[in-house]
């Protein structure tokens, strides 16, 4: 994937909720359980720097989340068979699961073309939802 933002010359903008604080101790606890792990499980090499074409936003107050159309999700949704599969394997894996956050908040993911033109908009039904990275591809046309 990262080639591809860098071969269109895209960056990749992550909003959370979390505080500024929380979200620079969360990104080296994501590299250390889920990025290195991905790239050692296919053979490949971590870049240097894999967050090079990342930016990384706080927004505590929400405020992207709802222009956006993010609402929140019901219980049931979030912690579905779905999500408690992910979590199941994950302990299975020997990664942390974190429970400690705003589990209810939708995530959604989307791709704004510099022409300011939508090109991708999906709002996740739960945390495991989310676009494949060739929808993402695409909409980065």
């Amino acid at each position: 994937m990262m080639n591809v933002l860098t071969a269109r010359d895209a960056q990749l903008l992550v909003f959370s909720f979390a505080t500024e604080e929380r979200l620079r101790q969360w990104l080296p606890f994501f590299q250390r359980q889920f990025l290195e792990p991905a790239y050692a499980v296919r053979g490949l090499a971590l870049p240097p720097d894999p967050f090079e074409r990342t930016r990384f936003l706080a927004d505590p107050t929400r405020a992207v989340y709802h222009a956006y159309g993010l609402g929140r999700n019901a219980v049931w949704r979030v912690y579905g068979s779905r999500i408690l599969w992910q979590y199941a394997t994950w302990g299975v894996q020997g990664k942390p699961i974190r429970l400690n956050d705003d589990a209810l908040q939708r995530g959604g993911d989307f791709v704004v073309g510099r022409d300011e033109r939508l090109t991708l908009a999906h709002t996740g039904r739960d945390q495991a939802d989310r676009p494949s990275p060739k929808q993402i591809i695409e909409a980065l046309g």
